[in-house]
């Protein structure tokens, strides 16, 4: 019953190749500062370390242009949450795979029929 699924690739975009088998993309970044001061406290890491590590990824801004959505978590955690809540709507109310929905529905209903049509054949 759900109409769309999660899945959390945190190097995503520079596999590049991945990408071309999601209908949408969403980038959830904070400016390089809070980026940077994030990964040192979360990962115990010095800030050359965390530079570093950053430095071996691509470019937040790069990954903003294969994004189709984009979640900016550079401020408080209401500001994301809102933003996710609206992305949540957004995808909620896709009819991008209706034609999907349909044609299975369509399937199950002949496939349905059909079982009809036979067992009242065979039990007359």
């Amino acid at each position: 019953g759900y109409r769309y699924v999660i899945l959390d690739i945190p190097l995503l975009f520079e596999t590049r190749g991945l990408t071309r088998f999601m209908k949408y993309t969403v980038l959830v970044y904070c400016d390089p500062l809070t980026q940077l001061a994030r990964l040192m406290k979360r990962s115990g890491l010095g800030a050359a370390e965390a530079e570093a590590r950053i430095g071996s990824q691509l470019p937040l801004d790069e990954k903003r242009k294969w994004a189709t959505h984009v979640i900016d978590n550079s401020g408080d955690r209401e500001s994301t949450r809102r933003q996710v809540l609206r992305l949540h709507a957004r995808l909620e109310d896709s009819l991008d795979f209706l034609w999907a929905r349909l044609a299975v529905g369509t399937a199950v209903a002949g496939l349905g029929g059909l079982v009809f049509l036979l067992l009242r054949h065979f039990i007359s």
